[in-house]
C-alpha cells in the first residue's frame, strides 16, 4: 500500500486510535480490543477502502462490493451483523499506520 498522511475525518479523529489501548502489542496486559469505531476511524484516516484493508489483511472482498468481513468489523457491538476484528488483521493495520506500539 502506498504511504497516506494521517488526518481528521468527519470529526471522527485518528486520536479514537492513537496511544489507546488497542494499539498495544496482544501479549501486553494493558491490550484492549478495538471498537468498532477504532477500526472505521483507522480505516478512513488513512484513506483506505473495505478492499485496501481485506487486501492488506488477507480476508475475501468483491472489487465491485467490497469486504463483508470488513464491513462487520465497523458495524456497533450490538448489531446482529457485528464481528470482532481479529488481533491480526488490526495488528496489520496498525503496522501499516505507523501506530502499532511495541
Amino acid at each position: 500500500m502506498e504511504n497516506k498522511a494521517l488526518y481528521q475525518v468527519q470529526g471522527n479523529p485518528l486520536t479514537l486510535v492513537k496511544g489507546s489501548a488497542c494499539t498495544l502489542a496482544y501479549s501486553d496486559p494493558g491490550y484492549e480490543s478495538p471498537a468498532p469505531d477504532q477500526v472505521d476511524s483507522l480505516i478512513k484516516a488513512m484513506g483506505w477502502s473495505q478492499t485496501d484493508v481485506a487486501k492488506l489483511v488477507g480476508v475475501s472482498y468483491s472489487p465491485n462490493k467490497g469486504s463483508t468481513a470488513v464491513r462487520k468489523w465497523r458495524t456497533a457491538v450490538g448489531s446482529p451483523e457485528h464481528r470482532a476484528i481479529p488481533y491480526a488483521a488490526w495488528r496489520l493495520m496498525l503496522l501499516e499506520a505507523g501506530l502499532a506500539q511495541h
